[in-house]
């Protein structure tokens, strides 16, 4: 007789207000996807049991059992579960200031590491990392908790990181969409329209769509509302209120606001700001 798998989709949020606002998250899931989204941060993935696909505009992101997905800030992803079979993760987003810590903590002040390579299978830092997680969310002994989390990233970048990403020819369309992504870094408060975004690198509206998913993965429209998806998540762990974090993200309203965040991180803004710890 078969049996069919229970539907399971249920996430935890936490925000280490001690160690800049580390975030972390623990799911399972079957059915739920998350959509193509990024983050400021670094984005570590610890696969806990099962198979997740983190797959993205022609990448194959697949992580097993004990593997690790790394993705840089900015790196655009989706998620998963393969076949609808049970997928336990944890994960954590690291600030670029804790990791800059990292980084000094092993001779090289004021820089940041790239990972070229997403996909890491390596049992010891797998381990390292995720026995710091129960430190890092019920820990009261804060130095303690980073001195774990400072001891897994100086092991995961000196195997695994560079300092500088592999030189290129740099292909069509780069420079125009270079230049909208940092007007949007620039303007996120504001509302860009995408006729504004086409005039200012001449070219016509579609093909300045095209041109900048192409680089960077997103549509312009869904990559500034992810900006401000961060920004309000950094407001709202400095305890302001859901209303002025919509307007402080630019966004128009707060059901908008509100909508908006759920899509994006799971859960309502008021939750976000109740797992700050």
């Amino acid at each position: 007789m078969k049996t069919s798998t229970p539907h399971i989709n249920d996430a935890k949020h936490f925000v280490n207000a001690s160690i800049d606002n580390l975030e972390l998250f623990t799911g399972s899931f079957t059915t739920y996807k998350f959509k193509p989204h990024f983050h400021e941060s670094y984005t570590i993935i610890f696969l806990n049991l099962g198979i997740g696909d983190y797959s993205h505009a022609g990448s194959t992101q697949v992580v097993e059992t004990g593997g690790m997905l790394v993705l840089n800030p900015y790196d655009v992803h989706a998620g998963q579960s393969v076949k609808n079979h049970p997928w336990h993760f944890s994960s954590m987003y690291i600030s670029q200031k804790i990791m800059k810590r990292a980084m000094a903590s092993m001779g090289y002040p004021n820089q940041l590491p790239i990972f070229q390579a997403p996909i890491i299978e390596d049992k010891k830092i797998f381990q390292k990392g995720h026995a710091a997680f129960p430190n890092l969310i019920y820990g009261s002994d804060h130095i303690a908790s980073e001195h774990l989390l400072i001891k897994f990233l100086q092991a995961l970048i000196e195997k695994y990181a560079c300092q500088k990403p592999v030189q290129s020819k740099i292909p069509k369309g780069f420079e125009e969409a270079k230049l909208v992504r940092e007007y949007l870094h620039l303007n996120y408060l504001g509302d860009v329209s995408i006729k504004e975004l086409a005039a200012m690198t001449n070219m016509p509206e579609y093909g300045l769509v095209r041109t900048f998913k192409k680089h960077f993965h997103l549509p312009p429209r869904q990559y500034l509302l992810n900006l401000r998806i961060e920004q309000a998540k950094k407001l709202l762990a400095q305890r302001y209120s859901s209303t002025e974090v919509a307007y402080r993200s630019g966004f128009f309203d707060q059901s908008h606001f509100i909508r908006h965040f759920k899509k994006f991180i799971g859960i309502t803004p008021k939750q976000f700001a109740s797992k700050v710890g």
